[in-house]
């Protein structure tokens, strides 16, 4: 279509109003007013003065617009009718608008499609969970676009895809046993920091267990040793003790040979020292014969039981014959 052509006809008219004779007369009924003073005296006269002006005013305004509104009249009937011509206009325009729309939207579709073939492509090999989620991150509207280059979206996702199997390749070098929790950790942001930050914190923990570990079998070890210890202590003991009461007994001569002192022997060492507490009487020996036995002595002994027994136990120690009566 070629250029509208459009021809207006306007008669050049004026407006005139008397305006010279209204400013004389206002500005002269004015006057008095800029000479009035004031006060407590005639302050409602100042209200109803000052309600006559405003009135006055709104009366100038109020003719100003409605001449303004004359003076448009030609102008709103020349609006009116060109906006049923924009209207006329704008109904091919719609249709051409959504048919320019259902192109650009299977044309990106189009685009998109050739996107994500070539994401997938670059992503093989990759676990899909860890692949959908790299490829949605770097995803961007923009490679949709006519004027974006293939080369610049091929670029990004290549370097995405390996960046992702450089980070997964040192992952798998990780021990076996840390190894799904530095994927799990991994998988939340695609950060090779945070899978290593968890490998760091799973390995403190691993060798805290194996401290505590080794503490209670060193102490376990340490008890072992001290038991066993008291054990051969003991079993030194009660072997010495046998020996000595397996001894031949030594009779008492003139040179008294000194004899190994056994727990009895010190403990007869320990009466002899000891001063006697209790009163005790003996009936003289009598009949006594050489040679250190006697036919008939008897010996009377007071005091405790304790007492008895330790008597019993220096006679026996020194190898003297004795019968209870």
């Amino acid at each position: 279509m070629n250029e509208l052509q459009v021809i207006v006809e306007q008669t050049p008219g004026t407006v005139t109003w008397n305006y010279e004779e209204l400013k004389k007369s206002i500005t002269s009924a004015l006057e008095v007013y800029k000479k009035m003073n004031y006060d407590d005296s005639n302050i409602g006269q100042a209200k109803k003065d000052r309600a006559m002006l405003n009135n006055l005013s709104k009366s100038v305004n109020a003719r100003k617009i409605e001449i303004k509104k004359k003076c448009l009249e030609p102008y709103e009937l020349i609006e009116t009718q060109a906006k049923e011509l924009m209207t006329i206009i704008k109904e091919p325009i719609d249709v051409i608008d959504e048919r320019l729309t259902e192109y650009e939207t299977a044309r990106r579709r189009k685009a998109r499609d050739v996107i994500r073939k070539y994401m997938y492509d670059s992503f093989g090999g990759i676990e899909q969970e860890i692949a959908d989620k790299a490829m949605n991150a770097i995803y961007d509207d923009r490679w949709e676009n006519a004027t974006a280059k293939k080369t610049e979206w091929q670029t990004a996702i290549d370097a995405k895809a390996d960046a992702i199997r450089s980070d997964l390749q040192l992952i798998a070098g990780i021990e076996e046993r840390f190894r799904t929790y530095a994927v799990i950790a991994y998988k939340m942001n695609l950060r090779l920091a945070d899978a290593m930050k968890k490998v760091q914190e799973l390995r403190a923990q691993e060798a805290a267990i194996l401290k505590r570990q080794q503490e209670e079998e060193e102490r376990k070890k340490r008890e072992e040793e001290e038991r066993r210890r008291r054990q051969e202590e003991i079993a030194r003991r009660e072997a010495e003790l046998a020996a000595q009461n397996q001894q031949p007994k030594v009779t008492q001569t003139s040179s008294h040979t000194e004899q190994p002192k056994s727990d009895m022997t010190k403990e007869i060492a320990d009466i002899e020292r000891k001063p006697s507490t209790s009163t005790a009487s003996s009936v003289p020996i009598e009949n006594q014969k050489p040679g250190g036995k006697s036919a008939v002595p008897l010996i009377k002994i007071i005091g405790s039981l304790e007492d008895y027994q330790k008597v019993i136990k220096y006679i026996k120690a020194m190898g003297i014959d004795y019968e209870e009566v």
